[in-house]
C-alpha cells in the first residue's frame, strides 16, 4: 500500500538536520514520488553522503512553502512539533514516517492522515524495507546514502 495522499507531497526530516533525516526525506520522496526539503543546514557529514552519491541538496522548507504554501508536506524522522521547522503549517502535514517514540509535542492534526511509526533502528530502514515489500529498487543514490 502506497498511500495516494503522499503522492506529490514535499517530505521534510527535523531541525538539526542529520543524514537520517535528509536521507529519509530523499528516499521517501522517491518512493512515494514526491520531494524532498531540508528543515535546517546540514551537517558535514551529511553534506559528504549527499556529494559522494551526487545527490543534489534539496531545496530549504522555508522556500517551498513561501512559493507554494498549500504544499502537502510528509515529516520524516520525527513527530513532534519542536523538532518541526516553523514554516511549517500542522494543516498542511498529510503523513509522517518515523522510528521514534511518541513523547510530548507529536503533531495534532484535524484530520486524518498516513502514520508510518516502527521501533526500528534508523528512519532509512523503514524506506528501504518499503521499497523490497513493493518489489522496488531504489535509485543507486538512495541506497548508498542509506547505509
Amino acid at each position: 500500500f502506497l498511500p495516494e495522499a503522499l503522492s506529490g507531497a514535499y517530505f521534510v526530516g527535523h531541525l538539526v538536520t542529520d543524514l537520517d533525516s535528509v536521507g529519509g526525506a530523499i528516499g521517501a520522496a522517491e518512493l512515494y514520488g514526491g520531494k524532498a526539503a531540508l528543515a535546517s543546514e546540514v551537517n558535514s557529514e551529511t553534506a559528504f553522503a549527499l556529494e559522494e552519491f551526487g545527490v543534489t541538496l534539496p531545496p530549504k522548507i522555508e522556500d517551498v512553502v513561501e512559493e507554494n504554501p498549500n504544499a502537502k508536506i510528509c515529516l520524516v524522522d520525527h513527530q513532534q512539533t519542536t523538532q518541526m521547522n516553523h514554516a511549517i503549517n500542522p494543516d498542511q502535514v498529510v503523513g509522517c514516517i518515523d522510528h521514534h517514540a511518541l513523547q510530548n509535542k507529536t503533531i495534532v492534526t484535524d484530520r486524518p492522515i498516513y502514520i508510518d511509526i516502527r521501533p526500528w533502528g534508523s528512519m532509512s530502514t523503514i524506506i528501504a524495507h518499503t521499497f523490497l515489500t513493493h518489489n522496488r529498487r531504489p535509485s543507486i543514490s538512495v541506497a548508498g546514502r542509506g547505509l
